[in-house]
Order: structure tokens, then C-alpha cells, then sequence
């Protein structure tokens, strides 16, 4: 009878582990998607600007990614305004898609903060900037919310857009 206790509490202390870490294992999933997610959608933008795409039967003189860390459950691809000559997000740009996150997943950062990477044709040129200033490299960082557990996409001025995990 002992030993029938013994296994019942030994099944028991295991199911419970595995039940707790199989919750956890869900959200880390969802980080990964999603962050391979931005990535992916930042090369449907960089496409966009290879294939000089058209909106509304215009084509655009940039495409691009927005992250503002103060809008931690989405990001936004854009196109720009036809004639612009800015290379960042503004009013009056075409939304193309507003992305939002899975409901365990949140932006942690974005580097710069409010970043524009804009990739504008034929090349397509890339640009990161954010508030006028312009930077070699571009950093979102997604995160398990209410955790330190995250993951960024990282793209810089060749146009090189990659996921690193820590």
C-alpha cells in the first residue's frame, strides 16, 4: 500500500510540473511567431519597395515598419504619401496593415524609439530614423508580458533584417 502511495504521489508531483511549464511553453511559442512574424513583414515591406508595389494604383516612394514602444500591442506597415520626401512615418501615409501581437506577447522596445525603417525603391535604400535622425541599425524587441523572457528583429542601412534570441 506504501509503495501504490508512493507512485500516486510521484504521478501526481510530475503532472503538476509538466502542467505548469506546458502554460509557459504556449506563451514562448507565441514569442516566436511572433517575432518571426515582424521580421517576415519587415521583408514584405523591403519586396514592396523591390517591386515598386502600387497602392490605389500609385506607386510609393517608400514602404516601411513603425514601432512605438508607447503602442506596446502592435506595429504598423506603411506606404508612403505619394510626392513625400520624408523617410519616416507621418500623418497622411497609407497604413498598409496595422499588426497587433498575440495577447501574451508585447513591443519592450524599439531602438530608436518611434522608429521608421523605410525601405524606398528601386534599390530599395534603407532607413532607419526616428524624430529627423537617422541610425546605422534598428531594434525591436518583443517580450512575454510580465516577464524578462524576449526576442528582437534586428535590420540595418544594407537592408539585412534578422531575428536574434537570446
Amino acid at each position: 500500500m506504501i509503495e501504490l502511495l508512493t507512485v500516486v504521489a510521484i504521478i501526481a508531483t510530475i503532472s503538476a510540473l509538466v502542467a505548469a511549464n506546458y502554460h509557459q511553453g504556449g506563451k514562448q511559442a507565441a514569442l516566436e511567431m511572433e517575432i518571426n512574424k515582424l521580421a517576415q513583414n519587415a521583408r514584405r515591406a523591403q519586396e514592396w519597395a523591390l517591386a515598386a508595389h502600387e497602392v490605389g494604383g500609385v506607386s510609393r516612394p517608400g514602404y516601411g515598419i513603425y514601432c512605438d514602444s508607447s503602442s506596446p500591442g502592435s506595429y504598423i506597415l506603411y506606404a508612403k504619401k505619394s510626392g513625400s520626401t520624408s523617410t519616416r512615418y507621418e500623418a497622411g501615409d497609407v497604413v498598409m496593415e496595422t499588426v497587433a501581437l498575440d495577447k501574451n506577447v508585447e513591443i519592450a522596445s524599439c531602438s530608436p524609439d518611434h522608429a521608421s525603417v523605410n525601405f524606398a525603391p528601386p534599390d530599395p535604400t534603407t532607413i532607419m530614423n526616428s524624430g529627423g535622425a537617422t541610425f546605422d541599425t534598428a531594434e525591436i524587441e518583443l517580450r512575454i508580458k510580465n516577464t524578462a523572457i524576449t526576442h528582437k528583429t534586428v535590420m540595418n542601412r544594407a537592408g539585412l533584417i534578422y531575428v536574434d534570441v537570446k
